[in-house]
C-alpha cells in the first residue's frame, strides 16, 4: 500500500529509457519510452492507450507555461515542473528515494525472528524506519515494535503481523500480513534452556549450524547423511529461522559459527542479525562453506580483524619466528606430515575486540578443524598454528600496556583425550600414550603459548547423530578470565525423540554451546 497520490514519478533504467509512472488517487500506470521521445509523442501514446481516461495532458513550468509538443521526454519531466491530467496537477519526481520492495517470510511461529526482504532505489537500508504492527482477528493494527527485525514473542499468539517502512524521503511502503502466529512445541523445547546473562559478563556462543552442502553427497549416488530426518527439518527455510532464534534467545555478545555459507550469511544471518558486526570467511571450493563471527556492536568495537588459512602460518610470508622454524623441521623429519599441512587448507578467524565499558581488550580465534581424526597430528599443528597467531597479536598490545584477554571456539572435531583437547586443556600433548618419532618431536616441539581453560565444563556431547555422539566443540578462555554460568545442555528427552540431530527441534547435527565469562586481569606482563 502507497501513498503516491497526484504524483508522476520518473525512473531512469538506461541513458536512454525511462519509466514514467502516473499515481491516480486509485491506481497507478507504467510507460517506458525513450527519454528523447517528444513529449507530444508521448501525449499520443497516452491517449491511444487510456482513450476513456485521457482528455487533456499538458506539462507547465515554473512559470505556468505550456511546453512545446517538440521538447524531448529527458528535459519535459524534471521536477520544477509540473504534469497536468485532466485539469488535475501532478508533481513530477526524478528517481526520488523508494522502497520498491517490502516482503516478509511466512514463517509466523512464537519463538522465531521475522526479518524483511527490502529493495530500495536511492535510499541507504540504514536510513530506514521501522514500525511493526500487530492486529487481532476483530481488532485495529497496533504498533508493537520498531526495531528492524521482529522476535515474535508469545502474546503475538493468533495475531496477524505486518511491517510498514519509510524513511529518507521514500513514502511508506506496507508488507505483506502474515499470521496469525502460532505456537509450535518443537521451537519451544529448542529455545527452552535460555537463561539470562549475568551483569559485567560476555556471553559467548559457538555453534556448527550444518553448511546445506553436508546435508547429502555430492557424487553419485546420491547420499543423504542424515535419513533419520524428514526433508522437511532439513531444508534451508526451516532451520535458518530457528537457527537466529537460537541467537536471539540466548542473547550472546560473541557468535562464533562453523559450516556457514556465503548464501546463509548474506541472505539470513547479517541482516537477521543488525546489532552485531560480523565477518565471513570461506574455503575456495566446491563447498563454499566457512567461519563466520559475529560480535554485539553495542558492547563492543572491533580493533583489528584477519581470516587466513592455518597452514599459511608456517611460511616465511606470515614472519611468526617460532611457527617458521618449526615448519623448518617438520618439512625436514617429517616431509609426510610437513605436505599434509599444507593440502588442508583450515580457515581460521581472528578479531582484536574493544569492551565499550570496560575498554579491556579481548581476542577471539574461530576456527573448523579438519573432520579425518587419521588427521589428528595435522589438526594439532593447524591449533598450534592459531594459538601461537593469537599470542603474537597478544604481545603486541600488552608491549602497549593493554590488558587483553582471550577467547578460543571452534569446531575442533576432536574428543576428549585427543591431541588437540590435551593441547587447548593441558598445553602440551606430554600426556598423549602413543610412541613413536613424530609423537616424541611433537610432545618435545609443540606447546600452546596461550594458557587456556574451559569455558563450557566437558558436556556429554555437543555433536549428535544417529552414528555419532561425542564432544568435539569447545569454547575456551584464557586462565586470567573466570568462567561464569553455563547455559544447559539441552534435555535428552528432546534429543532422543529422534535418532540424531538435525530433527524437528534442532536445527543442526551440532548443538551450541554457549558460555558466560568475566574477562580476566593479567597482573604482570
Amino acid at each position: 500500500m502507497k501513498n503516491n497520490m497526484n504524483r508522476l514519478v520518473v525512473r531512469t533504467l538506461s541513458k536512454k529509457r525511462l519509466r514514467i509512472t502516473i499515481y491516480y488517487p486509485t491506481k497507478e500506470k507504467h510507460f517506458e519510452r525513450l527519454s528523447d521521445e517528444s513529449f507530444g509523442g508521448f501525449v499520443k501514446r497516452l491517449k491511444s492507450k487510456l482513450p476513456n481516461e485521457v482528455k487533456t495532458v499538458a506539462i507547465v513550468n515554473n512559470n505556468g507555461c505550456a511546453i512545446k509538443d517538440s521538447v524531448e521526454l529527458c528535459d519535459a519531466l524534471i521536477p520544477t515542473n509540473r504534469f497536468v491530467l485532466n485539469d488535475v496537477c501532478y508533481n513530477i519526481s526524478v528517481d526520488p528515494p523508494t522502497i520498491e520492495e517490502l516482503q516478509i517470510s511466512n514463517t509466523p511461529v512464537a519463538g522465531l525472528v521475522l526479518a524483511p526482504r527490502i529493495k530500495v532505489i536511492n535510499i541507504e537500508l540504514k536510513n530506514l524506519k521501522y514500525v511493526w504492527e500487530a492486529k487481532a482477528s476483530d481488532g485495529d493494527w497496533g504498533k508493537i515494535s520498531s526495531t528492524g527485525t521482529l522476535m515474535l514473542y508469545p502474546k503475538l499468539i493468533g495475531k496477524m503481523v505486518r511491517l510498514c517502512c519509510s524513511g529518507q524521503g521514500a513514502e511508506p511502503v506496507f508488507s505483506n500480513v502474515v499470521g496469525p502466529v502460532t505456537d509450535d512445541e518443537f521451537t519451544n523445547s529448542l529455545l527452552s534452556r535460555a537463561i539470562p546473562i549475568e551483569y559485567g559478563y560476555t556471553r559467548v556462543m559457538s555453534y556448527n549450524i550444518l553448511a546445506d552442502a553436508f546435508l547429502e553427497s555430492r557424487t553419485e549416488p546420491i547420499k543423504n547423511f542424515f535419513p533419520y530426518c524428514p526433508k522437511k527439518f532439513q531444508i534451508r527455510e526451516y532451520r535458518e529461522p530457528r537457527i537466529v532464534a537460537e541467537v536471539f534467545a540466548h542473547r550472546p555478545h560473541i557468535i562464533c559459527m562453523q559450516e556457514v555459507e556465503d548464501k546463509t550469511y548474506s541472505n539470513c544471518l547479517k541482516p537477521m542479525l543488525e546489532t552485531y558486526g560480523g565477518h565471513i570467511t570461506v574455503i575456495k571450493g566446491r563447498f563454499k562453506a566457512g567461519c563466520a563471527m559475529f560480535f554485539k556492536a553495542d558492547d563492543f568495537d572491533e580493533c583489528h580483524y584477519e581470516s587466513f588459512p592455518l597452514p599459511d602460518l608456517y611460511r616465511q610470508s606470515f614472519g611468526i619466528p617460532d611457527l617458521i622454524k618449526l615448519g623448518q623441521k617438520i618439512g625436514s623429519e617429517f616431509p609426510d606430515t610437513w605436505k599434509d599441512i599444507g593440502i588442508r587448507p583450515v580457515m581460521t578467524q581472528i578479531a582484536v575486540l574493544r569492551h565499550k565499558e570496560s575498554r579491556k581488550l579481548l581476542i577471539v580465534g574461530n576456527t573448523h578443524l579438519f573432520w579425518n581424526p587419521a588427521y589428528h597430528v595435522i589438526a594439532l599443528l593447524h591449533i598450534h598454528a592459531m594459538c601461537t597467531k593469537i599470542q603474537s597479536i597478544r604481545d603486541v598490545y600488552e608491549k602497549q600496556g593493554e590488558n587483553v584477554s582471550v577467547v578460543v571456539c571452534g569446531d575442533m572435531n576432536s574428543q576428549i583425550g585427543s591431541l588437540v583437547h590435551l593441547y587447548l586443556t593441558v598445553g602440551t600433548v606430554l600426556q598423549y600414550e602413543t610412541k613413536g618419532e613424530l609423537f616424541d618431536f611433537l610432545k618435545e616441539n609443540v606447546r600452546n603459548p596461550v594458557k587456556l581453560q574451559l569455558a563450557r565444563g566437558e558436556p556429554n556431547f555437543t555433536n549428535y547423530t544417529a552414528d555419532f555422539k561425542d564432544v568435539i566443540d569447545y569454547v575456551l578462555c584464557d586462565e586470567h578470565s573466570t568462567v561464569g554460568q553455563v547455559t544447559p545442555s539441552p534435555n535428552l528427552s528432546d534429543l532422543e525423540k529422534s535418532e540424531g540431530c538435525p530433527s524437528a527441534i534442532f536445527p543442526s547435527d551440532h548443538l551450541p554451546i554457549i558460555s558466560d565469562v568475566l574477562l580476566g586481569e593479567r597482573s604482570a606482563f
